[in-house]
């Protein structure tokens, strides 16, 4: 018998705060937040969010909506109500719904839109273009990461196995993996690894440096840990743990930061799926971080800029999420 922990009753708390949140944004037609001003925002990470918090109901009247909405009929997300800001990040809100619909058990969104996901892989990297109709875009971990998650879910292991050969080709291609980790990748030309000063935080993350993308180990390692899952294939998890290395070098002020999310994701798993206890130390301390930043409201805000009512929404809708992993992940040991 699995003896729950504090940390878990405590996520546990956490998460149905997040979801209390999200439902009180949740308008008469499905939407949520105001998608004809703000676009994918508020609603793109939502679907998954309701499906991992139990509400069958929510999560089914915004899948309609994304349906008559947003979804074509060649499965891509692209109607009126997607706006233009995620242009150069094409596939990543594409992965978070088709897995969101898979989780919803909305076949009728998943499977056009995995199909249509799939005509975003590259060919030969295994990796997914950041650009919808531009071949030779630019790749990055994110994009492959969560678009690997829609892969599994909708059951293409073979997919999601290029995912994982893309992974293990960038990471073998660092020059300093625990010192600073390159994040993107441009076909015919390899890892990008010199940019201008001011575009760094879009390029890599570095151990000695504030406000970092901290995020993007974690969503590959998340990914990895579920392929190892589903495959059996142990080298899935020691490739998870090479790119989280990096979270246990980072500053301090990475815990309080929202971009820590996905690091108490990432570590998790990789202590659900290997027993690993520096991992469950980290998604503890992350899982705490995480958790201290809630806001009275229940829902959380992004770490500096410009922060509005779809940003709250967006990054409250990845916690649960979030919280609902690192459940799973520590309650597995």
């Amino acid at each position: 018998m699995v003896t729950q922990t504090s940390i878990v009753a405590k996520l546990k708390e956490s998460k149905a705060r997040g979801t209390a949140f999200l439902l009180e944004h949740q308008r008469a037609d499905g939407a949520l937040g105001e998608p004809e001003r703000a676009g994918l925002s508020p609603y793109y990470k939502a679907l998954w969010a309701f499906a991992a918090a139990g509400e069958a109901e929510a999560g089914n009247r915004l899948a309609s909506w994304i349906r008559a909405q947003v979804q074509t009929d060649e499965g891509d997300f692209a109607g009126p109500m997607r706006g233009t800001l995620q242009d150069n990040n094409y596939a990543y809100p594409a992965g978070w719904m088709v897995a969101g619909a898979f989780k919803m058990g909305r076949f009728d969104i998943a499977t056009p839109g995995l199909r249509f996901l799939k005509t975003l892989q590259h060919p030969e990297t295994g990796g997914f273009r950041m650009q919808r109709d531009k071949m030779d875009a630019f790749q990055d971990l994110l994009n492959a990461g969560q678009c690997g998650n829609a892969l599994l879910f909708g059951g293409d292991i073979a997919a999601a196995q290029r995912v994982a050969g893309f992974l293990r080709m960038m990471y073998e291609a660092q020059p300093r993996p625990n010192e600073e980790l390159f994040l993107v990748y441009k076909p015919g030309t390899g890892l990008r690894t010199e940019f201008a000063p001011e575009r760094q935080r879009l390029h890599s993350i570095r151990i000695d440096t504030p406000r970092q993308p901290y995020f993007n180990p974690g969503m590959d390692a998340a990914f990895l840990c579920r392929l190892a899952q589903a495959d059996g294939d142990g080298a899935h998890v020691e490739l998870a743990k090479q790119y989280m290395e990096i979270s246990f070098h980072c500053l301090d002020e990475m815990y309080e930061t929202a971009q820590a999310g996905k690091v108490g994701w990432g570590s998790a798993l990789i202590y659900g799926v290997s027993g690993d206890d520096r991992f469950r130390a980290l998604a503890e301390r992350t899982g705490e971080a995480l958790m201290a930043q809630q806001t009275e409201s229940g829902g959380w805000d992004n770490t500096g800029g410009y922060v509005n009512d779809a940003i709250r929404i967006e990054v409250t809708g990845e916690f649960v999420v979030i919280l609902d992993e690192m459940i799973a992940g520590l309650s597995m040991r």
